[in-house]
């Protein structure tokens, strides 16, 4: 049994060519395919999308992780474009990135990502998260699919120990937002979720992962907030306001290609719901749906005032 409020289950995305990405996917991170089937109409409901629209999906798994999933879907109809198409990192709106840490060599995954038609803004870089330094780069694909491998570099890694592979599971996903405190107070005051990290900084040598040019880089403020339901750093979201002015791409979202969906499981719909629409969120259902593997559950969705979707299940298993 999986998990419940305790942060994401699963990412959801949306690709052109399911076997492509699977293959590429699972090529670099060394993930496996679960399953494919036909996306259930339940599912394309809490996308927004219309149910003339057919499509099927892709589960793929870290070999050795029971979370952290990639659930990638493929529709019929691709004449939608790209979620965030053309933004930069410092730009606001929908899901940006997905995290997995990088447990072999970062330099190595990196080459595996480009391998597989993956590029970056810009170079593997080092930076202090206190009380943690890392190297992190970021990787996007043509169907707008970022993710940002991490490497810690002090204080040592523990809880991998028995992960194998180049890769993690995904452990965090990433938005960008206009107004740091809104969404802090979304997450933590409305959901009721816990503070993992909290920093802000700017990059005194310019050198930075998101592509920010260096001349600007150092004087322009960041601020990095991550939480969770319990503070862990498991199925956590971080918010990240930039300093200066970008671009909203809030309004982008399925049938968009794209990270289009964070999916929770929850033991009360209701009071998920309830705590999303006080926040200010956009609902919709709840729908019953088939959640494979999980079994049947109750599910809505709700998609914040910056564009991301929250998917919030609850078992009907019992």
């Amino acid at each position: 049994m999986i998990a419940r409020d305790n942060g994401f289950q699963e990412t959801v995305g949306i690709v052109d060519d399911l076997d492509r990405s699977g293959h590429r996917l699972a090529a670099a991170l060394g993930f496996v395919e679960l399953y494919r089937r036909e996306v259930p109409a339940a599912a394309l409901t809490l996308l927004g999308i219309e149910q003339d629209v057919s499509g099927q999906e892709l589960l793929l798994s870290h070999p050795t992780s029971p979370r952290g999933h990639i659930r990638l879907l493929s529709l019929q109809d691709q004449s939608h474009g790209i979620m965030r198409d053309g933004a930069q990192a410092w730009d606001t709106g929908a899901l940006f990135d997905v995290n997995v840490r990088a447990l072999e060599s970062i330099d190595s995954l990196h080459q595996a990502m480009g391998r597989n038609g993956f590029v970056a803004p810009a170079p593997i870089t080092s930076f202090d998260f206190d009380p943690v330094s890392v190297r992190e780069v970021l990787e996007r694909d043509g169907d707008g699919l970022c993710f940002a491998l991490m490497e810690r570099v002090t204080p040592p890694l523990t809880g991998f120990e028995n992960v194998a592979g180049p890769a993690s599971w995904v452990f965090n996903a990433t938005q960008i937002v206009s107004d740091f405190s809104v969404a802090r107070r979304f997450f933590v005051e409305q959901l009721g979720w816990q503070v993992v990290q909290e920093a802000s900084w700017m990059h005194s040598d310019g050198h930075n992962c998101m592509g920010l040019p260096i001349g600007l880089a150092r004087d322009i403020l960041v601020t990095v907030g991550v939480y969770q339901a319990h503070g862990l750093m498991e199925g956590s979201v971080e918010i990240i306001q930039f300093d200066c002015e970008g671009l909203d791409f809030s309004a982008d979202g399925p049938p968009m290609r794209g990270w289009a969906a964070l999916r929770f499981p929850v033991s009360s719909l209701a009071d998920f719901q309830s705590r999303a629409e006080r926040g200010g969120c956009e609902i919709i259902g709840p729908v019953q749906m088939e959640w494979a593997p999980h079994g049947k559950c109750l599910a809505v969705a709700a998609i914040t005032p910056w564009g991301v979707r929250l998917e919030a299940c609850e078992s009907l298993v019992r």
